[in-house]
């Protein structure tokens, strides 16, 4: 899919937005001349949005896909941008979870006046203008986002698991925050207190954006496997009968199958009693079978016993044995002077 990406996409804020501002993000994206092609829904649950867009940078280039994830709490949190193709890569706007967030769209996410599609044009430009590096090719993996702290212990992560990079499901886990504004502003007896409280602190954790997204995620992807399941026991009774056809047609390709092989056993049985010259006789004979059938075919059509097309189909029929047995002569012939 190719295309270009302009400004007339771009979407300015009015007085008169609409209530549904979620609603509004998305049709905004369906509607694009281009993404619209592409884009397919996932099943979620009835109050997250799961999408897949792909498109590529010229005619018959592999297209680039991303999976965007918009949590209940869109678009007061930020979409979560995942590049699931190509799968394991680097560049400078994927983090090491391979998700997007370097653009501009989503470091000013905040205040208010950017729109999803705008966010995904800007990832799609950035992956064509560079393309992304697959991991053990000759760039240098990128540093991790200064927007996003990354885990150390999952920097060798992707390169470990390159050979199942294909069979990769990816879950849009959301960045780990880098800072903590509200922790910052606590005073130190209140830190401490929270760090007493297991309580107190397992609910200021519960309370986070992060975390709250992860669980949404978790029950998202949980109810689109419970719909996925529905539809396959749904499919149950005609994967039940075409078992049951594929069992029936088994048993009479081994039926025809064993009967091949009797007929093939049979053959070789005469082939092997016979010699060059036997053989030769016999195509020999045949030959003439077929000449003087064709001449009799002949007779017959000039004496009105034969109607023109029965005597074409015939005549034919006999004349294109006649010349394959006369070529299967000269071939044994030649066999038997060299």
């Amino acid at each position: 899919m190719v295309f270009g990406f302009g400004s007339s996409s771009r979407a300015s804020a009015t007085s008169n937005v609409s209530v549904d501002v979620r609603g509004m993000h998305i049709q905004r994206f369906l509607a694009h001349a281009t993404f619209s092609r592409g884009t397919k829904q996932i099943p979620t649950d009835a109050s997250a949005n799961l999408y897949e867009t792909s498109f590529a940078a010229a005619q018959g280039a592999e297209p680039f896909t991303l999976q965007i994830y918009l949590s209940p709490s869109f678009p007061t949190q930020p979409p979560i941008i995942t590049l699931l193709k190509p799968a394991i890569a680097t560049h400078p706007i994927i983090n090491e979870n391979m998700q997007c967030v370097r653009p501009n769209g989503l470091s000013s996410w905040g205040n208010g006046s950017v729109q999803l599609v705008e966010v995904i044009e800007e990832i799609a430009q950035s992956l064509i203008a560079q393309a992304p590096s697959p991991v053990g090719g000759a760039s240098p993996a990128k540093p991790p986002s200064y927007d996003t702290a990354t885990d150390p212990t999952r920097r060798n992560s992707r390169s470990s698991s390159v050979s199942s990079a294909d069979n990769m499901t990816h879950i849009p886990i959301p960045p780990v925050p880098s800072k903590f504004p509200d922790l910052e502003a606590m005073s130190d007896s209140a830190v401490t207190r929270l760090l007493n409280d297991d309580v107190a602190r397992a609910m200021y954790v519960e309370n986070m954006a992060c975390v709250k997204t992860i669980i949404e995620l978790k029950a998202s992807i949980s109810d689109g496997n419970v719909e996925a399941a529905k539809l396959n026991l749904g499919r149950e009774e005609e994967i039940g009968g075409l078992q049951a056809e594929a069992r029936v047609m088994q048993v009479e390709l081994k039926e025809e199958a064993a009967k091949f092989d009797k007929m093939v056993k049979e053959a070789r049985g005469v082939l092997d009693g016979l010699s060059e010259r036997d053989v030769l006789d016999l195509v020999s004979s045949a030959k003439m079978d077929a000449e003087e059938k064709s001449d009799d075919l002949s007779s017959s059509f000039q004496d009105g016993d034969l109607k023109i097309g029965d005597f074409v189909k015939d005549y034919m029929d006999m004349r294109q044995k006649y010349h394959e047995r006369a070529a299967k002569i000269e071939r044994l012939e030649r066999q038997q002077r060299y």
